[in-house]
């Protein structure tokens, strides 16, 4: 969209979302942070939906654009360079305010790229819940700085009625200086200081995850199993039944909402894997916290085979790139075999894996998703466990994968599979499949 018509539909979005917002009644929570917020807004809406009537806004557009559309539960319009598309985008929604909205909670994500986009939200939207995933390093190229970029998530707090931020993944400073101030706030997590906490008994890609809900201390819901994979997807669950809490479940709707956790397309999810392996799919995206978090995953899962990774670059992480890849690879050192996709992750996340020990035999670079999953489904062996994880432009790390999923029509779980995606990757990559 050219930049001129982008900023009238946003303003013009922007009023009529403050209209519905007056003139509608309906609970809002909203999902901040660096990493993690559509697994945690996800388990939310369907920890939710055992008691209200729940509208979630679908995919990571969240910006001046989507958060207004997914208010309206509106997409986009087919031609968004056609001004006429986006006149029908507003006629429909000046038909939604004349009528009785359909939900009782809608849940959203509130998501940045440069600083002051959070803040901005908020001056039209102020929701009732805030829920605050992590502060970690993210578009560094923009904020420059971690101090920058909590000013910018944690602006949330203030903006809600009330917050519940992740004490596990917001660092003490942080929580002293924008949380603790603020009346009524909340943690949770997985560390035993938080007040609502998930005390973990195991979690693997099989079994998924077990364990014991807790509220200020005292259990509340033991023997709870639900399938997502990881202490930091375990963690979303925990943000869902804190909110979940706060806005009335019982006890048997809680354990109701936990059965139903699945996982997100591309966000730690198990699928099938060729000659008797398991894929974890954590293709959407990849940050140092992220990676650090599904390598520790990986590291823990009980196999019978080997430990794969496919691990491609992480983008949008600024001058500091090249360290951020170095200290991944050290973290990526004790795998049996690593495959690097992209320049950062070639020239820096390889080499360091290689430098803190890894067997230099068992470390290669791809120069494309297609070349890694070509390589690795000739060695594939029954108990292997691959992890897929990487960013998305010139990376696309999901694209290794169709190749070494047992069911070929398992690639419809894979994210990113749109015909305007794929246009792009053939632009991206010469060895593109024709």
């Amino acid at each position: 969209m050219k930049a001129r018509l982008r900023r009238l539909t946003a303003s013009l979005f922007e009023f009529q979302t403050r209209r519905l917002l007056k003139t509608h009644q309906f609970k809002i929570v909203a999902v901040s942070g660096a990493v993690g917020k559509t697994s945690t807004k996800i388990a939310i809406a369907t920890m939710l939906r055992q008691k209200y009537r729940v509208l979630v806004q679908q995919g990571s557009f969240n910006d001046e654009i989507g958060l207004p559309l997914a208010c309206f539960d509106l997409g986009l319009p087919g031609n968004i360079l056609n001004p006429f598309s986006w006149l029908g985008v507003l006629f429909r929604m000046e038909q939604a305010l004349h009528r009785p909205y359909p939900y009782d909670v809608l849940v959203i994500e509130v998501g940045t790229d440069a600083p002051g986009e959070v803040p901005h939200t908020l001056s039209y939207l102020r929701p009732h819940i805030g829920v605050v995933t992590a502060v970690v390093p993210e578009h560094m190229e923009y904020f420059k700085t971690l101090d920058a970029v909590a000013h910018e998530e944690l602006a949330l707090v203030a903006g809600s009625e009330r917050a519940i931020v992740n004490y596990d993944d917001v660092a003490a400073k942080y929580r002293h200086k924008y949380v603790e101030p603020q009346p009524g706030h909340l943690y949770y997590g997985l560390d035993a200081k938080a007040d609502y906490r998930i005390e973990l008994s195991g979690t693997d890609p099989v079994n998924g995850t077990t364990g014991t809900l807790l509220k200020s201390g005292h259990a509340r819901v033991t023997g709870a199993n639900f399938a997502l994979y990881g202490r930091h997807s375990a963690k979303a669950a925990a943000a869902a039944y804190a909110v979940a809490d706060l806005l009335g479940l019982t006890k048997a709707e809680i354990e109701q909402g936990l059965a139903s956790l699945k996982p997100v397309h591309g966000r730690m999810n198990p699928l099938p894997g060729r000659n008797g392996s398991t894929i974890v799919d954590d293709t959407y995206n990849s940050s140092p916290e992220a990676l650090a978090a599904a390598l520790d995953a990986l590291a823990k899962a009980p196999i019978t085979g080997r430990r794969i990774a496919i691990l491609g670059s992480m983008n949008e992480l600024g001058a500091d790139a090249p360290r951020y890849h170095q200290e991944a690879g050290t973290a990526a050192a004790g795998l049996d075999l690593l495959i690097t996709v992209g320049d950062l992750a070639n020239k820096y996340l390889g080499p360091a894996a290689v430098a803190a020990g890894l067997d230099p035999t068992r470390s290669r670079p791809a120069d494309s998703p297609y070349a890694a999953g070509d390589y690795l489904n000739l060695i594939l062996q029954p108990g292997d466990i691959v992890l897929a994880k990487g960013s998305q432009n010139r990376v696309f790390v999901e694209e290794a994968l169709k190749s070494l999923l047992a069911d070929p029509a398992d690639a419809s779980q894979l994210v990113r599979q749109s015909p305007a995606w794929m246009r792009l990757k053939a632009k991206q990559f010469p060895d593109f499949p024709k």
